[in-house]
């Protein structure tokens, strides 16, 4: 399974320029090969550079991509990243549900999809350094300026499954309504009597867990694509007692609600696929 590998200990929590990223690297890289992804403008690897005052790192975004049948020069873009906090003090971090949990659900949508492609085109985004300042996000927005215009979607997945008592699934959205028509956003809306677990659309703004509060538009990846007035959906639990501690393993994820995460999520996914109102050629 993927979120098992992903978070197991010989990716040394998958930090960024590190070792344990490289070996992350390559399992995405053999999943989607293995499935049959299309590697995005003949490569998969997307270098980036990282300068500080004394030094400078070098991270990679991985980008597969799926041709559209119907849409092929319009785009969704599916992100999740794929970078965590590495080892600290001996303790290794292995970000099961940060975010193992979004990089497992978008290497299995990237393999469905190959096999059944939507009526867009779908780049998978698995970006590097998010957890210094959504840096991939940011490498992405820049090296692909000239496609952000085709670019009709993203939807994030960042910590999809959660601590043993998470039951519900939150989202928030903006600018749906300049892709989707006022019936189809109704339609949107109505998805979430659907579901087999608590879809939500919202996230608390103070956490006991966590001491700040978090601004969620622009909390993850999701954020570089709000910048640039993309429409975006952004999916995760919020956050969790386990959540950036040496807690956040595999054994303590509830992997019974990643799994009906993961379906509901494709459940939206096709449904904005299927009514995403087309750009004018």
């Amino acid at each position: 399974m993927h979120l098992r590998n992903l978070s197991a200990d010989d990716m040394k929590g998958r930090r960024f320029a590190s070792k344990g990223s490289i070996v992350a690297q390559k399992y995405i890289i053999s999943s989607l090969t293995k499935g049959k992804v299309n590697a995005f403008q003949q490569k998969f690897l997307h270098p980036f550079s990282h300068k500080t005052l004394f030094s400078q790192k070098n991270g990679h975004n991985i980008i597969g991509y799926v041709e559209g049948t119907k849409f092929p020069h319009q785009y969704i873009v599916l992100s999740a990243h794929y970078d965590h906090l590495g080892e600290k003090h001996g303790n290794v971090f292995n970000g099961a549900d940060d975010n193992a949990s979004g990089t497992a659900a978008l290497l299995g949508f990237a393999n469905n999809i190959a096999r059944k492609p939507l009526q867009h085109s779908v780049l998978f985004l698995f970006t590097d350094g998010e957890e210094v300042n959504l840096l991939g996000a940011k490498a992405f927005i820049a090296q692909q300026n000239k496609l952000l215009p085709r670019i009709r979607l993203n939807i994030n997945l960042d910590m999809i499954a959660g601590n043993k008592n998470t039951s519900q699934l939150h989202y928030i959205d903006r600018r749906l309504d300049n892709i989707l028509s006022n019936g189809k956003l109704s339609e949107f809306a109505e998805l979430s009597a659907n579901q087999t677990i608590k879809v939500k659309r919202g996230f608390k703004q103070n956490n006991s867990h966590y001491k700040n509060k978090v601004r969620w538009y622009n909390a993850s990846d999701h954020g570089e694509f709000n910048r640039e007035h993309i429409p975006f959906i952004y999916f995760g639990v919020g956050v969790h007692n386990n959540y950036h501690s040496v807690n956040d393993d595999f054994d303590r994820v509830n992997l019974t609600f990643f799994i009906k995460a993961c379906r509901s999520i494709f459940q939206y996914l096709y449904f904005l696929d299927r009514n995403i109102t087309p750009l004018q050629e």
